[in-house]
């Protein structure tokens, strides 16, 4: 404990205090008169609701035919690929057409040297 440097009595720079106040308040920048700003915006807002409540903006609803329909349904998945095949009359007919577009599809993906390469 003997060893530990003693500490000198802390003491404030002369005048430190007395220009404080004045060293805080010039950093501060004065407020920009913004009131015009706050009724525009206030205005903006105002017509924005009008609109809004007017009417002007609501979606036309869209006819589709019920294919179209279903297929967003499907696709929003809504509805399931077993569901709709339960809605069908005929849901082998569904299966085979979709087969039938699957196999066009992937009938040209490789050429006939593509195929024997081993």
């Amino acid at each position: 404990m003997n060893k530990l440097p003693k500490i000198q009595e802390l003491k404030a720079p002369e005048g430190y205090f007395e220009n404080l106040p004045d060293q805080i308040m010039s950093g501060i920048k004065p407020k920009s008169n913004l009131g015009w700003t706050k009724w525009a915006a206030a205005a903006a807002l105002v017509i924005g609701l009008g609109f809004w409540q007017s009417g002007l903006f609501e979606p036309k609803p869209l006819d589709l035919t019920f294919e179209e329909e279903s297929e967003l349904y499907i696709e929003s998945q809504y509805w399931t690929a077993e569901e709709v095949l339960s809605m069908s009359e005929d849901p082998n007919a569904i299966l085979d057409e979709i087969i039938q577009e699957e196999i066009a599809f992937t009938e040209n993906i490789w050429t006939e040297e593509e195929q024997t390469w081993f």
